[in-house]
This record gives structure tokens, C-alpha cells and sequence, in this order.
């Protein structure tokens, strides 16, 4: 009996060792898919906050342009109704004013197109705010209407703030991960 079992184990080890061997090629394969899969993740969140900050940089560089155009116009329409209270107004205030308001106009689109591109629902509400509030000044330059700069400057700060502290969070989530 012990040489039938001497017999048999060699077939046995044999069985054991081309399970064993496929239980562990099955072990590492899902542990490859699994760093795939985390690698996959890990890239695919990359190429959002690369997405994310570079819209966001883009968008602040346009609502700075936005605001330069909002006091550009602003002192043109103030050197216009300061000749047109004089009554000397010529066509080259005529032509500052309605330059400054296309300027403004063609601002206001650029950041408007852009806000569609912000991802984080806290800072594309700020964005529309700006929006909004330049929205406002841009209304009140155009009708004549002395604008109150000191809120404009208070609720573009608020927004800049925001954007900012966006940014920092990607970075700091990027240093932390």
C-alpha cells in the first residue's frame, strides 16, 4: 500500500503545484487590475484639475480684463458728460465712449462664455456673480449713471477670493495625495 501512495503522490504535488501556480497568477492579476484600475483614477483626476485650474487661471485673467474695461468706460463716460455739461463735447469723446463700451461688450462675452468651464459649483456661482455685478456697472455707465465702484470692488474681491481659494485646495489636494 505505501508504494501505490508513493505512486500517487508525485501526480498529487503535481496537481497541487499547477493549481497553486494558477491561484497565484489569478492573485496577481487582480492585483495588477486593481493598481490599473487606481492608476486609471489617479489620471483621470489629473486631467480634471489640470482642466479645472487652468480654466480657472483663464477665467480670472478674463474677469481682470473685465473689470480694466469697466473703468476705462467709466472714465470715458465721465469725461463725456463732463464736456457734454460744458457743451463742448467733440466726436473724439463720442468715439472714446462708444470704443470703451465694445471693449466692455466684447469683455463681458469672454467671461461669459467662460463660466460653462468652471466645475465647482461654489466658485461658478461666485463667477456668475461677477457677472452680474459687472453686469450692473456696465448698465449704469451706459445710462449716464455715476456707478458706485466701492461695492463693485467689494463683490469682485469676494470672487477673486473665491477663485483663489480654489486653487489653493486643488494644490494643496495634489501635495497631500
Amino acid at each position: 500500500m505505501d508504494s501505490g501512495w508513493m505512486a500517487v503522490w508525485p501526480v498529487g504535488a503535481f496537481f497541487l503545484g499547477g493549481i497553486a501556480s494558477q491561484f497565484t497568477g489569478w492573485l496577481n492579476y487582480r492585483r495588477q487590475r486593481a493598481e490599473k484600475v487606481e492608476d486609471d483614477v489617479a489620471a483621470a483626476e489629473q486631467r480634471r484639475e489640470d482642466f479645472e485650474l487652468s480654466h480657472l487661471v483663464e477665467f480670472n485673467t478674463l474677469l481682470r480684463h473685465r473689470m480694466n474695461c469697466l473703468y476705462q468706460a467709466e472714465l470715458a463716460a465721465r469725461r463725456y458728460r463732463q464736456a457734454d455739461a460744458a457743451g463742448t463735447v467733440t466726436e473724439e469723446h463720442q468715439v472714446e465712449l462708444g470704443a470703451s463700451l465694445q471693449l466692455l461688450l466684447e469683455a463681458e462675452a469672454e467671461v461669459e462664455a467662460q463660466i460653462g468651464f468652471v466645475l465647482d459649483g461654489q466658485v461658478r456661482t461666485a463667477a456668475q456673480l461677477a457677472t452680474l455685478t459687472t453686469v450692473w456697472a456696465a448698465e449704469a455707465i451706459s445710462q449716464g449713471t455715476d456707478t458706485d465702484f466701492a461695492e463693485v470692488r467689494s463683490r469682485m474681491a469676494f470672487v477673486y477670493n473665491v477663485l483663489s481659494q480654489r486653487v489653493r485646495d486643488i494644490y494643496a489636494s495634489r501635495t497631500a495625495g
